[in-house]
This record gives C-alpha cells, structure tokens and sequence, in this order.
C-alpha cells in the first residue's frame, strides 16, 4: 500500500513539477528591443524578421508614401481604398506604383499593416 502512494506521488510530481517552472522560449535570433515583466510573466520584444517580407514591395511602398504624403494618409485611415479600382484609377501615381510592382496591391489587400505609414487625420 506504501509502495502504491510513493508511486502515485512520484507520477503526481512528475506532471506537476514542469508547470511549476518558468518556461523559457528558444532564442528567436533577433535583436531584443525591450523587456517588461508583470508579475511572473516576462514579455520581450524582438526586432521583427525579415524573412517572408519582399523588401523591393515594401521600399517602393515608402518611396510612393513620401512623394504621395495625402494619398498615403488616405490609405493609412482606409486601407481598404487599396482594393477599390475607381480609387487607384483616381490616383495615376497610385496605379503606377501597382503596374509596376506586380503583386504589391494583393499584398497590401493582405496585409494592410505591412504598408502603413503614421499619417495624420486627412482634410475632408
């Protein structure tokens, strides 16, 4: 009966032991911006990666937002004006950029936070 109680604790502890630990996460390889810690949780902030992003997309991107301040703060309040065809047609820069970046509008559709840029509210 003993020997069935130690055992019964011993798998107990076992299961329990790993929860009662701080977890540490992989190393993601990048550069770490800032860490806070709230009770015994522990956040860091990564530089984000670059893998998966098209950079050429995203340098173009900027390049349009800075020569295009009005047009990207439109965009940066209603991202959605990307998809709609009487929008980019209004704005002959804005078509340019699309014809000559080929897959830039699709991932601006996508992922409209890639793309944004700190605007101020547009006049209206």
């Amino acid at each position: 009966m003993n020997r069935n109680i130690i055992l019964t604790t011993i798998l107990a502890l076992m299961l329990i032991a790993p929860a009662a630990f701080p977890q540490t996460a992989a190393p993601s390889g990048g550069k770490t911006l800032g860490t806070v810690v709230n009770g015994n949780t522990t956040t860091d902030f990564n530089a984000a990666r670059l893998s998966g992003l098209d950079t050429n997309r995203l340098k173009a991107w900027n390049n349009f937002a800075a020569a295009n301040p009005s047009v990207a703060s439109e965009l940066g309040h209603n991202p959605s004006l990307v998809s709609k065809d009487d929008y980019v047609n209004k704005h002959a820069d804005l078509a340019k950029l699309f014809s000559d970046n080929p897959g830039l509008r699709d991932a601006m559709i996508a992922n409209p936070g890639n793309y944004d840029v700190p605007a101020s509210k547009p006049a209206e």
